[in-house]
């Protein structure tokens, strides 16, 4: 079942971005897609009939330990139910509209506290109760991942508002031109499954992601563990200390989200690929990352790659072959980037960046004891994670008889990890300056997916050990890993507290109700605004890709590196004058103006005197939340 359910999303993802590139997903498109979805789906049901056997298969690690059967206590299932019924209960009182940075400003202590129970009690069901154990685990893994769903009641984020309207004028008229060489795989499943399901769009795009990584990993995890780790008793624990990993990718819907989902779902296939029908699915993943994002994309498909090699009868050349991946997974990434530099025609940064630089350990103590230790574990994050992939390093040597497909994911952590320290090389002068590290970032954050089999590694020797303790030395262990994935759980979102800003804010119905007044203000009249990210987003929700002027420009300052953003940031860091906003009506050929303003601002008391005086009139919005000033030619 659960390969049939990744079969069927991967080619849907996969041809549905196909066929979107290359004609649309209109009523033709959609039946197109679909057929080759079956068709597909079809001769890879017929591979899987001959069930052909690959090479090097890594056989399990470990006897099976013989234990006395135990009475099992079904009281605790209802119990954990309502611990977790408490947790959902809290998250949706705590909905709100307004402009929030951090889900925990909102969200009541109280939740944090039915959680580690929560937790708690799972560790024990899964030690004692099988039958229903992974649908509790992917039940705790959409608690874990569906914060940001439930408490932001207009959306999350940024991007998914870009997304969400480029979806909504598809879904009206089939295409929406230019269509780039990414995003396509988001796009057509999103597409796919609203037209067959009815769906709304909207809905589709916030639930995706959060709800395929909470059904698909755990699944996906328990059914690999099994391959490749004897002891029953571990599997599900293994798949549920995973949470002690900060888990922010997961959370939120974005084609390089969705991108991340299927390379971890092809890492984990990797690990039990035994035939040519599993090895077809780890490269329909690979394809299904590729079209939805390369940056995640293009490792997954050099990833599928090297496990043919591994899996091939050519022992005379993998070793150059090897080599090769090696320099194509160092180097493919930074290539692309600076490809993309050299095309574009923005101002470019005057310096290099170097922002590689080898962790250090933080002690905080500045806070209370709760915030101390989750920032503990949050300052030391890379640390931890890099010791732990050591032990699983070492184990995997100890046992290379029997974990040799894990050299290769060695292998592409290194490449990935190269590909880094380059692309740390680049100006990335075509973004906005706080965006110019966010494409480093994400390549060191696929090394450390690279690493999944040794994390994998290490948490099972460790609940190997663990489960032959006594109850003296499981309890305060127990306690501490609860405590740690709460602690990850805190640390996946964003958070507004002593330690860390995430300079997030949401996107508040003071946005749209400002962004409404506009549009019905400039009635016909061609008119620009000067907003920051929020406001932009909760125009393109109410009123999608509505105008454009000359030269491309878009009436509201999307993207960031846009110019109408560069005299929005004049406006707010410089002076909000009449004749910067004069600058960008003459640059968009607009006669109407607006400027808006939101009260968190950065200096909000002395911009919004200074636009008081420049500005022919304003409009205020909510409780003094945002003000919008009108200017004309």
């Amino acid at each position: 079942m659960l390969n049939n359910i990744i079969i069927l999303i991967s080619l849907i993802t996969f041809w549905s971005g196909v066929i979107y590139r290359v004609y649309a997903l209109n009523t033709v498109g959609v039946i197109i897609s679909l057929f080759l979805v079956l068709a597909s789906f079809l001769i890879l049901h017929y591979f899987r009939q001959k069930n052909n056997k690959l090479n090097n298969y890594s056989r399990e690690i470990h006897k099976a330990r013989k234990k006395q059967p135990r009475a099992i206590n079904y009281l605790i299932l209802p119990v954990y139910l309502l611990l977790i019924s408490a947790c959902f209960i809290l998250l949706f009182k705590s909905r709100s509209a307004n402009a929030i940075i951090s889900p925990w400003q909102i969200v009541p202590a109280g939740f944090f506290v039915f959680y580690g129970l929560s937790t708690a009690l799972l560790f024990i069901i899964l030690t004692r109760v099988k039958k229903y154990s992974i649908a509790f685990l992917s039940l705790h893994y959409f608690l874990s991942l569906g914060v940001a769903l439930i408490v932001y009641r207009l959306g999350y984020g940024f991007d998914p508002f870009i997304h969400r309207a480029t979806l909504d004028l598809i879904d009206k008229i089939g295409s929406v031109d230019p269509k780039p060489f990414y995003y396509l795989g988001q796009y057509g499943l999103i597409i796919i499954l609203h037209k067959i399901t009815f769906i709304p769009l909207a809905w589709l795009d916030k639930l995706l992601v959060p709800v395929l990584a909470a059904v698909l990993i755990p699944a996906a995890l328990f059914q690999t563990l099994k391959k490749w780790f004897s002891e029953k008793a571990s599997h599900e624990l293994i798949a549920l200390l995973l949470l002690i990993i900060p888990f922010s990718v997961f959370i939120v819907t974005a084609p390089q989200n969705l991108a991340y989902l299927f390379l971890l779902l092809a890492l984990i296939f990797g690990l039990k690929c035994n035939n040519i029908y599993n090895l077809f699915i780890v490269y329909l993943l690979a394809l299904a990352a590729l079209i939805t994002h390369p940056i995640a994309g293009v490792p997954a498909l050099l990833f599928a790659l090297t496990l043919t090699v591994y899996h091939s009868n050519i022992h005379r050349f993998k070793r150059y072959l090897y080599y090769l991946i090696f320099i194509l997974t160092s180097i493919s990434l930074p290539l692309a980037f600076a490809f993309i530099e050299s095309k574009t025609s923005l101002p470019r940064a005057t310096t290099l960046r170097n922002i590689f630089s080898w962790p250090k350990f933080i002690v905080p103590g500045q806070e209370n004891f709760i915030l101390n230790f989750i920032y503990l574990y949050g300052f030391n994050i890379k640390i931890i994670l890099t010791a732990l992939a050591a032990i699983g390093v070492i184990i995997a040597y100890r046992n290379k008889k029997n974990c040799g497909a894990a050299s290769i994911y060695l292998l592409m952590a290194g490449g990935l990890l190269t590909s880094y320290y380059l692309s740390t090389k680049l100006n990335f002068g075509y973004l906005i300056s706080y965006e110019r590290a966010d494409f480093s970032n994400r390549i060191l954050a696929l090394s450390a997916f690279f690493l999944i089999p040794f994390f994998l590694l290490a948490i099972h020797a460790f609940v190997y050990k663990l489960t032959a303790q006594n109850k003296a030395i499981k309890i305060p262990f127990l306690i501490f890993l609860v405590l740690l994935i709460t602690a990850s759980l805190y640390l996946s979102y964003p958070r507004f507290d002593h330690y860390f800003n995430s300079h997030s804010y949401a996107v508040s119905q003071n946005d749209i109700s400002a962004t409404r007044w506009i549009e019905n203000d400039a009635s016909s009249s061609d008119y620009i605004v000067l907003a920051n990210q929020q406001v932009s987003a909760a125009a393109l929700s109410e009123f999608g890709f509505k105008k454009y002027y000359k030269k491309n420009i878009f009436y509201y300052p999307i993207p960031t590196g846009a110019p109408l953003y560069g005299y929005y940031l004049d406006m707010v860091y410089k002076k909000p004058d009449r004749d910067t906003m004069r600058k960008a009506m003459d640059l968009a050929g607009a006669d109407t103006g607006y400027f808006v303003l939101n009260k968190y601002w950065w200096a909000f008391p002395k911009i919004l005197a200074e636009a008081k005086l420049s500005a022919d009139s304003w409009q205020v919005f909510g409780e003094n939340e945002i003000y919008v000033f009108k200017y004309k030619k």
